[in-house]
């Protein structure tokens, strides 16, 4: 009989107990203990950043964007925009150990049919190095940002932190060892959690630094493309005719950004929203540490 490793074991139980994951954040939210004990054992110094995808920014500097008067203009080309997949291309150059997963392990445990469940997480820091090679592969600097722009190219949204159930479940040691960078859909455990976990926990997934959405009502004529199957977190709806945001599902993806045929979805991204997003993954990690 062959040996089954702790790998083996951890994808089984997240296989198993994935579609439990909503019954089990709202039992959180009822039991404190419950939640303290959870927060311990797989959230604990969490941080976990989601990233407006890039096309939602140059969709707003390719010049087709009529200039909104909510919306402060941002005085940039396209030859010079900043755009959020920077704090991906940074972490990765930096880090001196990238590790590819085969299979991203909610797409393939939702049994997901919109998206490819053949593009999975990469996880840079040493602790890395520890993650069996039956779930994916070393690979250099370069291969990794290959790999998110393949992940971009699908429409999945960037994710960049630290993910302490990550280092328990592939057992890589101490969590400030891994840096997690998911590409996610409405599969993700995170997403769809998020509202049902109790507020210290859901906080560890949160928008960007320097970004914020701005809903024109102006320009929507509630055709209601960005609240059908576009809002991973459902925070989108249409109320007497108009796209309504909820400010705490939102996560700020862009995904609204880039489908609304009419420009009334805008995102405002400071100058220094690169810089100050890095500033908060950067202590998370030592990713350049051997």
């Amino acid at each position: 009989m062959p040996k089954i490793s702790f790998s083996d074991i951890s994808v089984r139980v997240i296989n198993f107990t994935f579609n439990s994951r909503f019954f089990l954040a709202k039992t959180c939210r009822k039991l404190p203990p419950m939640a303290w004990m959870v927060d311990k054992l797989f959230f604990e110094g969490d941080d976990m950043q989601v990233l407006p995808r890039d096309t939602a920014i140059k969709t707003q500097h390719s010049g087709n964007v009529q200039e909104l008067e909510v919306n402060e203009s941002i005085p940039l080309s396209n030859e010079n925009t900043v755009l959020p997949s920077q704090v991906l291309g940074e972490m990765i150059q930096k880090s001196k150990y990238h590790f590819i997963m085969d299979s991203c392990i909610c797409r393939t445990s939702n049994n997901c049919q919109d998206y490819p469940q053949d593009l999975g997480c990469l996880f840079l820091g040493k602790g890395s190095k520890k993650i069996s090679t039956k779930l994916g592969r070393a690979v250099t600097a370069k291969e990794a940002m290959e790999h998110i722009e393949k992940c971009s190219e699908v429409g999945l949204v960037p994710i960049i932190g630290r993910n302490k159930i990550d280092s328990v479940w592939l057992n890589t040691g101490p969590k400030e060892e891994l840096l997690s960078i998911c590409h996610c859909c409405q599969c993700c455990c995170l997403w769809k959690m998020t509202p049902n976990l109790p507020e210290d926990l859901g906080s560890s997934f949160s928008s960007m630094e320097g970004v914020r959405i701005i809903f024109n009502e102006d320009n929507c004529n509630g055709c209601g493309l960005c609240a059908e199957d576009t809002c991973f977190l459902d925070a989108i709806t249409i109320i007497d005719g108009k796209a309504k945001r909820d400010e705490e599902k939102c996560r700020i993806c862009g995904r609204c950004v880039e489908i609304c045929p009419r420009n009334a979805v805008i995102i405002k991204m400071d100058e220094d929203a690169v810089k100050r997003s890095l500033n908060r993954v950067e202590p998370l990690v030592d990713v350049e540490s051997e």
